[in-house]
């Protein structure tokens, strides 16, 4: 199964960035600040910091990741029960959906939690995202994602539309929510298959009540690696947010932040022994459903989060090509590489001013051996 490449959108001003962090403020500022101090080793993409907004640019990136021979696209949706955010590729893709009769597959990821400024070391709380949501809030977002599903490039499995959560843990009763979820699509009309990330050992605790799983990687081994990480301090989260409030407990949140390796760097052969490792093995195995893997050529957030980063040295393309080979003949869930364009984060397949298109090269499944 060929792999797909999740799609970051936040390379476009709003609203809400312009009321944060100032007037036309986009992804580009950080990573344009992390180049000029140097920061970190300099990524840009091939074509400039170009307009995320631009249907255009949408058109433009679909067919080069087609002729690179991705599947299609992960997108990242923003869905606030107030309201959407970042929503202009599903805007181009929902209102001309198949223009010249030619369109990339694509699904959902989403990125259910709260925007903030803890990458700041700072609690506050910029759009909130209910950890309890209503029927009708429920009601009212199922309308826009049965339009999403009802589209002809929409990915399915068998005949049941892909919708990935990124975040169970953040609502209070997650597996309540699903099924809310569930039994409102399937009166629509729509019998949706259910996946989310695995980005932490404590999220495997939700995997039984879904239809499959992602082993979101480089999140997952990073979390191996950091205390505090596992089921037990989940809970003991929740517990404090019940008994103390929210906002005691995203301070403590913080002052745990603080505690962690700061400028931690790993190096790429401990990332590939770790993936090699029969724990990890183990883990896949334990969980029920469909397992695959999210990929990722390497990681890098010192535009956002500067002394404080995580890196991942850059992976060599021929692992990265080996791990996408491995997943693509693995099951019916379509392999995921994390990004096509996540240049905040350092982790983008997409043509690189400085690296070239290696990682794009190295997707190509079948064709050669990658440099």
């Amino acid at each position: 199964m060929q792999p797909y490449a999740i799609y970051f959108p936040q390379f476009y001003a709003t609203p809400t960035n312009n009321e944060a962090w100032g007037q036309g403020f986009t992804d580009w500022c950080l990573v344009a600040g992390a180049n000029m101090l140097d920061a970190w080793p300099r990524r840009a993409p091939a074509r400039g910091f170009y307009d995320g907004g631009s249907a255009v640019l949408h058109r433009e990136h679909m067919a080069e990741a087609a002729r690179a021979g991705l599947g299609g696209f992960a997108l990242y949706h923003y869905w606030f029960y107030t309201h959407q955010e970042l929503d202009s590729v599903e805007r181009t893709l929902l209102d001309d959906p198949v223009p010249g009769g030619t369109a990339l597959p694509w699904f959902l990821i989403w990125a259910n939690e709260n925007w903030t400024r803890r990458w700041l070391g700072d609690p506050r709380t910029l759009v909130a995202l209910s950890a309890r949501p209503s029927q009708e809030q429920i009601e009212r977002h199922c309308v826009h994602l049965a339009q999403c599903f009802a589209q002809a490039q929409y990915v399915r499995i068998g005949d049941r539309p892909l919708f990935a959560w990124y975040n169970l843990g953040h609502f209070e009763e997650p597996e309540s929510v699903v099924r809310c979820y569930r039994e409102v699509l399937r009166r629509m009309g729509f019998e949706p298959w259910f996946v989310h990330f695995v980005k932490n050992p404590f999220d495997t605790m939700y995997s039984g009540f879904m239809d499959g799983s992602y082993l979101f990687e480089p999140r997952l081994f990073f979390s191996s690696r950091r205390r505090g990480r596992g089921a037990l301090a989940k809970r003991g989260f929740d517990l404090a947010t019940r008994l103390l409030g929210k906002r005691v407990s995203d301070k403590l949140l913080l002052l745990f932040d603080r505690a962690q390796p700061k400028g931690a760097t790993y190096p790429a052969a401990e990332f590939e022994r770790y993936f090699r490792s029969s724990e990890r093995e183990q883990l896949r195995a334990s969980l029920p459903g469909l397992v695959q893997e999210v990929i990722s050529p390497g990681w890098n957030n010192a535009p956002r989060y500067a002394k404080r980063f995580t890196r991942l040295e850059d992976v060599p393309p021929a692992f990265f090509r080996t791990m996408l080979e491995d997943a693509s003949r693995s099951n019916g869930l379509p392999p995921l590489i994390n990004a096509w364009n996540e240049w905040s984060e350092g982790a983008a397949i997409e043509p690189c001013a400085y690296l070239g298109s290696r990682y794009l090269d190295a997707a190509r499944i079948g064709e050669g051996s990658p440099v």
